[in-house]
């Protein structure tokens, strides 16, 4: 039997507006391009002075925190694409430092997960973008969670990891775009859709 689902999540191949019925669409924040080789090296130093069971690193490319799902539309007046520009438009928060200095096991929904905590600064700051991209996508639509999250970056996948909270060395990366993505699930793909800058 063929997949259920397209092998390419490309706009031009579904549709903007379809995108979102096939895929998680989210805000995410990735470490820029020089940032990247820092938090990779950090990763693997992470790891392996914890002692924790042999991970599964999960691909750089696809190294990210996640923020909020985008807005469930309501009361649509324009193509999804055109009100989350809109959106876009109208949006403000400012840059900021996010610190990832807390390591722990057993996340997920089979438990198999191993991410890294940000401290209380970068929460609050996370918290605080939320509620900015859900009050920029409201005007044209769009309903989004304000709600808090402990927001962490997922390192890598195993089995029998400890679930206790280890302090470990912090690393940091600047945070001067979030990213609107769908996740090709199963394919480790992200598809970046759009960047709304922080200013």
């Amino acid at each position: 039997m063929n997949d259920l689902f397209p092998e390419s999540l490309q706009p031009e191949a579904i549709g903007f507006g379809a995108i979102r019925d096939v895929a998680p669409v989210f805000f995410a924040l990735y470490p820029s391009a020089d940032d990247l080789p820092r938090v990779l090296a950090w990763r693997q130093k992470a790891c392996r002075q914890q002692g924790v069971p042999p991970v599964t690193l999960r691909p750089d490319d696809i190294l990210h925190v996640s923020v909020a799902e985008a807005g469930v539309p309501r009361r649509l007046r324009e193509p999804l694409e055109v009100a989350l520009g809109l959106a876009a438009e109208g949006f403000s928060y400012r840059p900021f430092e996010l610190t990832l200095d807390v390591l722990v096991g057993g996340f997920g929904r089979d438990g198999r997960a191993l991410v890294a905590l940000a401290d209380a600064s970068s929460t609050n700051s996370v918290n605080g973008l939320r509620v900015a991209l859900a009050d920029a996508q409201k005007p044209f639509g769009l309903s989004a969670s304000r709600g808090t999250i402990v927001p962490r970056l997922t390192l890598g996948y195993g089995d029998g990891l400890p679930a206790e909270r280890r302090s470990i060395e912090p690393v940091s990366f600047h945070v001067e775009a979030v990213d609107l993505v769908a996740s090709n699930v199963g394919k480790s793909e992200h598809l970046h859709l759009a960047r709304w800058v922080l200013q």
